[in-house]
């Protein structure tokens, strides 16, 4: 008994004439893509239109389309008098460029507090004395840090990057006196599977007083990024910044460097 379900066998040539409806046997007609074209009175546009204080104030989207306008009828027709319009319009705009860039100079000096010059100085002694800051607050926060926080390196027998990480966290331990567990995920799959680790080395930091914990790396990290990356989850996880702060240092707070401070209006943003 045929299931009723099942489609009705139809015969070949009825299959094939079914199959010639529809748009590609041009039934319905292809909808045809209109080409915009700028109108002939506006490719016929002339400079004499203008003064040049309507084209220094014009707004620039508008004088960026009557340059582009210009500049096809200079190609298209490079006649002396076309050239030269499109010439004048470029130095208009180069005018308008350096105008521009005065005023924003002139308003960086008047207005301190729009720019980041109090926390990324430009000259070499400023940046010298950032640099200097920046390692005094990562070495002295992690060395303060170290009854509240230890380290966790997940490794493995077999793993040959493990032992590449090995003498970084010892040269750290010497320096720090930071306590650092080593946890074999071979012998220990329950810790592996606890902090949900799946490749080696991994290392995470502990906070003691909660339990909270936090990845810090997976493979090889040098001692640089490891104290870098180590500062910032302090710092987080004593609810110290947020994570909209990660990359802020404690002598950049409320200054042009805090993204949730303003300091022109001492504003603080939630």
């Amino acid at each position: 008994m045929q299931n009723s379900l099942s489609p009705k066998k139809q015969p070949d040539s009825a299959f094939y004439e079914d199959k010639k409806d529809g748009w590609y046997w041009y039934e319905i007609e292809p909808e045809q893509l209109e080409k915009k074209e700028i109108p002939k009175s506006d490719r016929n546009v002339n400079l004499k239109a203008y003064t040049y204080d309507d084209l220094w104030n014009m707004y620039p989207d508008d004088f960026q389309e009557l340059v582009e306008l210009i500049k096809k009828k200079a190609v298209q027709y490079p006649t002396k008098d076309n050239v030269k319009d499109f010439m004048f319009l470029q130095d208009i705009a180069r005018r308008k460029a350096v105008a521009f860039a005065g005023v924003f100079t002139y308003v960086a000096q008047n207005s301190h507090e729009l720019t980041t010059k109090d926390v990324y100085p430009i000259t070499k002694p400023g940046q010298r004395a950032r640099v200097s800051n920046i390692m005094q607050e990562k070495n002295g926060t992690i060395m303060a840090s170290k009854k509240d926080f230890a380290l966790i390196m997940f490794f493995s027998e077999d793993c040959s990057y493990c032992q590449a990480q090995l003498p970084i966290l010892q040269y750290f331990t010497e320096n720090f006196q930071w306590p650092v567990r080593m946890v074999n995920i071979d012998t220990n799959p329950a810790a592996a599977a606890r902090f949900n680790i799946s490749i080696t080395p991994q290392v995470i930091l502990v906070y003691k007083k909660n339990g909270d914990y936090m990845p810090i790396s997976s493979g090889v990290i040098s001692l640089s990024e490891l104290k870098t990356k180590l500062y910032r989850s302090i710092k987080l996880m004593r609810g110290e910044i947020t994570p909209q702060q990660w990359f802020l240092y404690e002598f950049e707070k409320n200054k042009s460097a805090d993204p949730l401070k303003y300091v022109g209006q001492n504003v603080q943003i939630k």
